[in-house]
């Protein structure tokens, strides 16, 4: 590597550290004076409070890193063209793309740690941090803040319904099992009262049972006063936590939606998510080519704050787009697949184009 790089290189690192730094203490203040007050009513031990901001972490990273390296390439760009180290750099040959390797090279491996985050420390964190908040702070699920009405899900041929689940007494209410034959024909329904949990081990317990043998002429009605009821679900799978998107990795997530799939659910609203844990670190990359071209502005006409301003409203144009090409994604007017690259793709092109009018003669 060149002495000039490993400078700009040394440089960019240094800002990024203090960027990143900074920016994830602002994001934790946020996040504590955002809390406190719930913290402080439900009277939560100080370890828990130590556990929940520290799961919080490694999801503030990956937000920021994109954030981070725009405050670096600013800095670290803008103030070598402030003091002309820039100026004479580009007299003596040396081009925007040259320039722009270190910055390349760092953006590749942040992208990769936040890839790796993403799909190793993230979802283990998030799962943890709303556990924490959730279970053990604001004890939903002793106060049934995990109660869900007309869930269902499926076992092989075998069809599950319920009313209710409350996370109070881990209670389920109104079970319907169905059980198909190859040719979807209901050959037998089960009706219960109420299901209840009863130990790890023990499983489910199901009350007031009546089943139907739909199967024989005429139909069997059989009355049970409890039998029970062989599910591998445990009263934390019936939790909303286990269905969000963020709390699980790209791998997780796939897995998750091919079950939905065998189960016959709609998977439109989980796709555009699998594929942006793989689009999204990438944006880290065309961050800091977006910025770049503004950097060399004070080296001829001296604003470093329009050009940073103009820097940055460009970047969050980026989320916009994301946000809107998300979005249009769930809602089945555009591809998952392009729905998850479509802001990289845009946003790329005009990184690009900035990069390369910047070389122009001016």
């Amino acid at each position: 590597m060149k002495i000039l790089h490993r400078y700009i290189l040394s440089l960019l690192i240094k800002n990024f550290a203090i960027g990143l730094s900074t920016f994830v203490f602002l994001f934790l203040m946020v996040d504590f004076f955002d809390r406190f007050d719930n913290v402080l009513h439900e009277k939560a031990s100080l370890g828990l409070i130590i556990q929940y901001f520290l799961c919080r972490i490694p999801m503030m990273i990956t937000l920021m890193l994109p954030v981070a390296l725009l405050f670096s390439t600013l800095f670290t760009f803008g103030l070598l063209a402030k003091s002309s180290e820039l100026t004479a750099m580009r007299a003596s040959g040396v081009t925007v793309v040259w320039l722009a390797r270190p910055l390349i090279i760092m953006g590749i491996l942040l992208s990769g740690c936040s890839l790796l985050l993403g799909e190793v420390v993230v979802p283990f964190s998030e799962r943890r941090q709303k556990e924490l908040y959730n279970i053990d702070i604001k004890k939903k699920d002793k106060k049934g803040g995990y109660n869900q009405t007309d869930f269902w899900w499926r076992h092989g041929s075998h069809f599950y319904t319920f009313d209710l689940f409350d996370s109070r007494t881990n209670t389920i209410t109104g079970l319907s099992e169905f059980d198909i034959n190859d040719n979807w024909r209901v050959i037998k329904r089960t009706d219960a009262t109420s299901v209840n949990w009863i130990a790890k081990g023990l499983g489910w317990n199901m009350k007031n049972v009546t089943e139907y043998h739909l199967d024989t002429e005429p139909v069997i009605i059989e009355s049970i006063n409890q039998i029970p009821l062989p599910i591998p679900e445990i009263p934390s799978d019936f939790y909303d936590v286990r269905n969000d998107p963020s709390t699980m990795s790209f791998s997780e997530l796939r897995k998750f939606i091919k079950k939905l799939k065998r189960n016959g659910i709609s998977t439109t609203q989980y796709l555009p998510d699998l594929y942006s844990k793989i689009a999204g670190p990438f944006i880290i990359v065309i961050t800091g080519l977006l910025v770049l071209p503004f950097t060399l502005i004070p080296a001829r006409s001296g604003s470093m704050a329009l050009s940073s301003l103009a820097a940055i409203g460009i970047v969050f144009t980026y989320y916009a787009v994301d946000s809107f090409s998300i979005s249009m994604g769930r809602a089945e007017l555009l591809p998952a697949f392009l729905a998850a690259w479509s802001a990289n793709i845009v946003m790329g092109i005009v990184a690009l184009v900035l990069n390369l009018g910047s070389e122009a003669p001016r």
